[in-house]
């Protein structure tokens, strides 16, 4: 137990006096508690960010119990009974305070209990200070430059001044961080960051650069345009390639950046770094080792996409609400009558009306929803293939699989459990996939295809020829059908070279045992001039376009009824 310090200390008015020239001095929030009264003092510039009365409260327990993390306030009571009853004199600990936004703030409290001997009644004072220790740092030490919250304080200062003109925020990541440090550990990694620190440097000519979280960093750039700042990166990443080469490519990585443009007078620290991550972002979902200049109207389609895959999320938990599986019918050219369908998926909702597929899909894709609703969709197809095999028997079903389903989820267990559960005739059903994605297919996708063809359930191949194919590829797939897209025929139809093509296509195909479908037909020219080419199906707008199963029945099958 220390010994309790006495002093005789001034009245609190001037040690409010003496909090406001040291507050100037420090960003700790100073603090004085009297534990007998339990009266608080503390910083003026604590009540910007905390809900507190005033800097100067009574009832200060009562007070600082609403901006106290609940879960940490058992241990702050027991500390505060031991300061109170003078088995502790020193107070040192970090629990959390929760800002007037409700967010959580990390602080250090420390301070010393001292008795007040002003008065004729001693009274226990507690003085210290609070510290944010979660708020981020001005300086980082691994590169030498600025950190992410001195690029705040330096914008803010040059709003607060009147900086006019345009500046530039160059946000620079590295691609491939995480493999170097995996590979080569961090002080390799830490090498690394020294390096594309230097370069930076030596490219910014005087402008500031900063070092982020993590693997990024930050030139800010004054009096420049967009492709000014691109070009500052572009020579970066020059300077890079040659430390490298000079260090003989130990290891390999590259950089990507994103370029946000800004007025002084209106700069928002916030809204920039949002901007710029989303920059680097775009600059590493094109292609990494690029840049992206930020256009608002990708980031507003940005903004809609997450507003969009809320929605989709909100419908897959709410039993599919929106969703509905349209059919598009495939016919026979032999015998010019219906034989199947091709499943397709849509959505709409009353806030976007109907989605075009082209929209939803890459975010059924991109947050992974595409495997509960791609099972959806494959069990509601099979159910009504089966009412209208009522009226044709052999009637076939066509249904897509996304390789987000093939490669992150057990959707071969689902398809044959659903099968056997339905009771459907697996040959009547035929799952296609794009060319595409096939090319860098792994064990997941052997696997599929290895059980759909054990089990006599059929498999196309998407938009043939618009890939890599070769006979031996074909083979290893085992697939039963080729469908070439519109983007194909229709060439065909006004150019010699495509049309003789589709031809050696069709004739390559059954030779060695494929058949083929023709996607895309509009019209009557088109289907007449195609059809010498002997497909053995067509599907496109001529026959009919995708409609729900009511009006598909009405088109294609009531005739058939007995």
């Amino acid at each position: 137990m220390g010994k309790t310090i006495s002093i005789n200390l001034v009245g609190k008015e001037e040690f409010e006096d003496v909090m406001r020239v040291f507050a100037r001095c420090t960003d700790d929030y100073l603090f004085l508690f009297d534990l007998d009264k339990d009266e608080y003092i503390i910083s003026e510039k604590a009540l910007e960010k905390f809900d507190l009365p005033d800097n100067h409260f009574s009832n200060a327990g009562e007070v600082l119990e609403k901006i106290i993390y609940p879960e940490d306030m058992p241990g702050l009571t027991e500390n505060l009974a031991q300061l109170r009853s003078g088995e502790s004199q020193e107070h040192d600990l970090e629990y959390r305070w929760v800002d007037r936004n409700g967010k959580i703030v990390w602080i250090s409290c420390r301070g010393v209990v001292i008795q007040d001997s002003t008065k004729e009644e001693e009274t226990k004072l507690l003085i210290g200070r609070v510290t944010e220790i979660g708020s981020k740092r001005k300086a980082d030490n691994v590169t030498g430059l600025f950190a992410e919250r001195q690029l705040q304080l330096d914008l803010e200062r040059l709003k607060k001044e009147g900086k006019q003109g345009k500046g530039i925020l160059l946000r620079i990541g590295v691609d491939n961080f995480k493999e170097i440090n995996e590979r080569y550990g961090m002080e390799t990694g830490d090498v690394v960051l020294k390096m594309i620190a230097e370069c930076m440097k030596q490219v910014a000519e005087g402008n500031n650069c900063y070092r982020l979280d993590g693997d990024e960093f930050v030139m800010l750039l004054d009096e420049v345009d967009e492709q000014k700042a691109r070009k500052k990166y572009h020579r970066t990443r020059i300077l890079i390639e040659e430390q490298r080469r000079v260090q003989g490519y130990q290891n390999f990585y590259t950089i990507s950046a994103g370029v946000v443009g800004f007025c002084y007078d209106d700069a928002d620290f916030e809204k920039l770094c949002t901007y710029s991550e989303f920059a680097l972002g775009i600059a590493k979902k094109n292609g990494k080792n690029c840049s992206y200049i930020f256009s608002m109207e990708d980031y507003e389609e940005y903004l809609k996409s997450i507003k969009i895959q809320e929605k989709l999320r909100y419908s897959v938990n709410h039993g599919f609400e929106g969703f509905e599986v349209y059919y598009q019918p495939i016919v026979s050219l032999k015998s010019g009558q219906v034989v199947g369908a091709e499943a397709l998926l849509r959505f709409s909702s009353r806030e976007y009306g109907m989605l075009s597929p082209g929209i939803f899909i890459p975010v059924l894709e991109e947050s992974g929803l595409i495997i509960p609703v791609g099972e959806w969709v494959y069990r509601t197809a099979m159910r009504q293939t089966m009412e209208w095999q009522k009226v044709m028997p052999r009637f076939r079903i066509n249904i897509n699989l996304s390789f987000i389903q093939i490669c992150k989820s057990d959707v071969v267990s689902g398809i044959m459990a659903s099968i056997e559960e339905l009771g459907i005739e697996p040959s009547t059903v035929l799952f296609e996939f794009t060319e595409s994605g096939m090319i860098s297919y792994d064990d997941s996708v052997q696997r599929l295809l290895d059980v759909l063809n054990e089990n006599e359930v059929k498999i196309a191949l998407d938009d043939f020829g618009t890939g890599y194919s070769s006979l031996a590829y074909l083979q290893n797939l085992k697939v039963n059908l080729l469908k070439l897209d519109r983007g194909f025929t229709a060439k065909a139809v006004v150019n010699d070279f495509d049309y003789n093509l589709i031809g050696h296509i069709v004739d390559m195909a059954h030779s060695v045992g494929l058949q083929v479908c023709f996607e895309g037909i509009e019209t009557e020219e088109e289907l007449q001039k195609l059809r010498k080419l002997e497909p053995d199906y067509i599907q496109g707008f001529y026959y009919g376009r995708p409609v729900d199963k009511d009006t598909f029945y009405e088109d294609n099958l009531k005739r058939f009824e007995a």
